[in-house]
């Protein structure tokens, strides 16, 4: 189980623009496989794996005014501030794979939103012999992204418009519970002065699909589901190095809280899922780049 940096995020209804970054320019026809193929599962089924641990299945939850505002506040001033985030890394030791998981702020899932939870996760990888071209060309092959990540079920490109994408995909996971979304998805890129690119993909819409598979499988309305997520936000920055190329990668969900009484009991447990989601969704990224690129798999993997 794990989730996805892929469809990313921030679901409030018309997609924001991306904050100009300090001498960033926009950069077209490209969209990051680890800011749309993987975000989602990054920050959305540790809250399934630890509702399923329940004895029954989590009740309705719906989002409220309040709780959307907090998330929005917070995923504002992480945006704001990710590239000199991101720079502070650069001094990371490399190896061939994912170097680190790990929580983003705090110890990964902050519970002073009302009413909900933030998780928040933080990655950080490096490719070695790849080149910029090679992440771009995994990025945007979209209707790879089934083959690439496990709980993609399907995706289609919906527009483009300059630098802005909209992704539609369909993403489904097994915890003892088993969740469906259609996720609705804007992602947008700027080229750093550096030759670096960061891609900001934030949603446009979550939906829970009740009855999946079944004649009638529908829709539930937007805010009123399980809650299992119901924003999310992904950062992402690529630098381009003399052996390969190093990501670090930020990942932002809004999910309900856990069930009273059994929280001590979960939340320890969704914390050590979030930490192995991201890792898992970064690595498959990274296979599939060494694939599309004819390289080998790590001899050892990072320790």
């Amino acid at each position: 189980m794990r989730y996805d940096p892929g469809a990313v995020l921030v679901a409030s209804g018309a997609p924001s623009r991306l904050r100009r970054f300090g001498g960033a320019t926009a950069r077209q026809a490209t969209v990051s496989s680890a800011a749309v193929g993987q975000i989602l599962r990054l920050t959305l089924f540790s809250g399934l794996a630890a509702l399923s641990l329940t004895a029954a299945p989590a009740a309705a939850a719906d989002l409220q005014p309040r709780t959307a505002q907090a998330f929005d506040k917070y995923a504002g001033e992480m945006a704001r501030d990710f590239v000199s985030r991101a720079q502070k890394h650069s001094s990371a030791r490399r190896c061939d794979g994912v170097i680190t998981a790990r929580a983003g702020n705090g110890d990964g899932i902050l519970n002073d939103v009302p009413d909900g939870l933030i998780h928040h996760w933080l990655a950080l990888a490096f490719v070695r012999g790849a080149s910029l071209k090679d992440v771009e060309q995994v990025a945007r092959d979209y209707s790879a992204y089934p083959k690439v990540y496990k709980s993609v079920v399907s995706t289609k490109v919906l527009s483009q418009q300059g630098d802005t994408y909209r992704v539609l995909m369909r993403l489904k996971e097994d915890a003892g519970l088993t969740a469906v979304l259609d996720v609705r998805s804007a992602v947008e890129y700027r080229t750093q002065r550096d030759g670096s690119i960061t891609a900001t993909s934030k949603s446009e819409e979550i939906r829970q699909v009740q009855n999946y598979g079944k004649p009638d499988e529908s829709p539930l309305p937007v805010g009123r589901d399980s809650g299992y997520l119901w924003r999310a936000h992904t950062l992402t920055h690529f630098v381009p190095e003399e052996n390969g190329v190093f990501i670090v990668m930020e990942t932002l969900g809004l999910s309900r809280r856990f069930p009273p009484f059994t929280g001590w009991i979960i939340e320890p447990i969704a914390r050590r899922i979030g930490r192995k989601s991201v890792e898992g969704s970064l690595d498959e990224f990274l296979t599939a780049i060494r694939r599309s690129a004819g390289l080998p798999a790590p001899k050892t993997p990072c320790a």
